[in-house]
């Protein structure tokens, strides 16, 4: 799950990312492209976010735990 996750930022953002990546530690995860991240996690997981939880999903692993936790449920 991890490398899908990685594989689509790295597609987005267009930089080197990892399990520590995040808006705090990568300039060009902006809000912009925070958008455009969680889109392209929802199509290469078919997960779906809810409007709520955007704003948390601010890193790699906040976005892997949020996935496990929808699939889990």
């Amino acid at each position: 799950m991890i490398q899908t996750v990685l594989d689509a930022l790295r597609v987005v953002l267009k930089t080197e990312v990892n399990a520590d990546t995040s808006v705090h530690n990568t300039p060009q995860w902006d809000s912009l492209r925070h958008i455009e991240v969680i889109f392209a996690v929802e199509d290469a997981t078919g997960v779906q976010f809810d409007e709520a939880e955007l704003s948390e999903l601010n890193s790699v692993a906040r976005i892997v735990a949020a996935i496990e936790a929808k699939r889990a449920s």
